[in-house]
């Protein structure tokens, strides 16, 4: 029996996890890497030092949990959060790791654009599909540049998104997947290219950006020091990664234009596929790209929802008042009783009229937004609520606020779902759900209710793990078109298909259109 390694760098946690040849995990471990925080609130950066260590315990400890040997692994392959960054001097060693959601470069966004602009007649949005530019690569390497202090001395030589950085410290040649690629900032996402300007900006070498290849491309093998380290065979393969939300459009087969994929995570981006490069000229949408051997080169405009998987944790603690601990994570008895209550909050709807539902409905606005990315303040969190002290009496129960937490995320992802398909200037969409939220499948049918189309539900929750399972695949031959992908994903019975429920849909379409007037983004 073969076995695959994987490792998926999260927006908190690093995973690594094993698998057989057929995709059954086997193991799967995890650790939370140190983040140092700046005094300003804005920088966010990962402890460099102990990165690496902690990588290689990791892996070690996923070996041991999975009781295999090692020798038997044949593919390894990685993904992380959108956008990353390793910085590295010569050897590969790490300089800079930027955090999730790390800011450091926010005064230097509109310099940024200024001195690129000098050099193109395009905006960097034209050429790179994404915004604010105080979020992406450039800006964080310009502060840098500024504060060399915090390199102790060390000089800068290499950029890599942190999946490609992985698998070159095990091995593999300095690359980088051309979907990481294009959501740095440093990438022309319809010309497929590195965008020369910037070797001038900064002054960089030729080599400073490494070779971009297909994800899915055998890219070498495991070194010999990893091979003593983990105990793997001289013969086990590197796989070419890809990013997290596009690895889970790879696990729910929505790689090909018209599919539109719900990823329930972290900001629950919203990916439309094209055929061709889109930007929104109000410049509200990321656009970027998925390009993976054997099976598609194809373009996605992005609209996020905003945090959603921390709105999550939140809510099970705040619901859960006789098990409530502060300042840590839910427990499995928590999120248990904040899917049971939601559940009884649904089978109460599903029974009552659409008059006594918008009556008496309970609205939030807790984060989840349409376009999220175009609102960098942060808002307060509001429920509304009829007023208790009106000439009728009204009567609420709890569980209508914990309904209005997860309409809140159906209700943002209904309206991402629009600009994503006007954006990428589709006519039908097929619709696919996805992502750790995903686990409350009660959500995904409200979605699929209230958008009032079939969702393609992956069964398995860890859906950008199981993206880069399908990597391997491609890279062992069991893959080797489309019709390879469907046919092993129908052989498995990997997917549900969830049909909208008569009783709710005008029900949920009269909520989400007084929602809409309710939180009034000024979109």
């Amino acid at each position: 029996m073969e076995y695959r390694m994987v490792f998926d760098v999260g927006s908190t946690a690093v995973k690594c996890a094993i698998a057989d040849e057929n995709n059954n995990l086997v193991s799967i471990e995890s650790f939370i890497p140190k983040a140092i925080s700046f005094a300003d609130g804005f920088g966010r950066i990962r402890d460099s030092v102990t990165y690496w260590e902690n990588i290689l315990k990791l892996a070690e400890n996923s070996i041991k949990r999975a009781n295999i040997n090692p020798k038997n692994i044949r593919y390894l392959t990685s993904t992380a959060i959108r956008p990353s960054v390793v910085f590295s001097d010569e050897d590969l060693n790490a300089v800079y790791i930027g955090a999730s959601f790390d800011i450091i470069g926010m005064e230097y966004g509109d310099e940024i654009e200024e001195k690129f602009m000098e050099l193109s007649e395009d905006t960097l949005y034209q050429r790179t599909g994404h915004f604010p530019n105080f979020y992406m690569v450039p800006a964080r390497l310009e502060w840098l540049r500024n504060n060399p202090e915090m390199l102790d001395g060390k000089r800068i030589a290499h950029y890599f998104p942190v999946d490609s950085w992985i698998l070159a410290k095990l091995g593999g040649e300095i690359h980088t997947n051309k979907s990481s690629a294009m959501e740095s900032g440093f990438f022309d996402v319809e010309k497929e290219i590195w965008m020369e300007e910037w070797l001038s900006i900064f002054d960089l070498e030729d080599d400073f950006f490494p070779y971009h290849v297909l994800s899915g491309e055998i890219i070498g093998h495991v070194s010999e020091f990893v091979q003593e380290r983990l105990g793997l065979d001289s013969e086990a393969e590197i796989v070419a990664g890809l990013p997290d939300t596009q690895a889970a459009l790879l696990a729910t087969n929505s790689i090909t234009p018209g599919w539109i994929g719900i990823v329930l995570g972290t900001t629950t981006p919203v990916q439309a596929v094209a055929d061709k490069y889109h930007v929104d000229p109000e410049i509200h949408t990321w656009s970027s790209g998925i390009f993976i051997k054997n099976l598609c080169k194809n373009y996605i405009v992005e609209a996020s929802s905003g945090i959603t998987g921390q709105l999550i944790n939140w809510a099970a603690r705040m619901f859960d008042s006789e098990q409530k601990q502060e300042f840590s994570d839910p427990t499995i008895e928590q999120y248990e009783t904040l899917r049971v209550r939601y559940k009884k909050f649904d089978e109460i709807e599903e029974a009552s009229s659409e008059e006594n539902i918008t009556s008496q409905a309970v609205y939030a606005s807790l984060g989840p937004m349409p376009l999220a990315t175009t609102h960098t303040d942060r808002m307060a969190g509001e429920f509304y609520f009829p007023s208790p002290s009106g000439v009728e009496e009204s009567y609420l129960h709890q569980n209508q606020f914990i309904g209005a937490v997860f309409d809140n995320i159906t209700f943002a992802i209904s309206k991402n779902v629009e600009y994503a398909k006007k954006i990428a200037k589709l006519d039908e969409v097929s619709l696919s759900i996805s992502g750790g939220i995903s686990r409350f499948s009660l959500l995904c049918q409200r979605t699929s209710d209230l958008l009032n189309k079939p969702l393609h539900y992956l069964k398995r929750p860890e859906s950008s793990i199981y993206g880069l399972l399908k990597l391997c695949d491609i890279a062992s031959g069991k893959i080797r078109n489309m019709a390879d992908l469907k046919k092993q994903s129908a052989e498995k019975n990997e997917f549900q298909t969830m049909e909208p429920r008569i009783s709710m849909t005008k029900k949920l379409q009269l909520k989400y259109e007084r929602w809409l007037q309710i939180v009034d983004f000024n979109l």
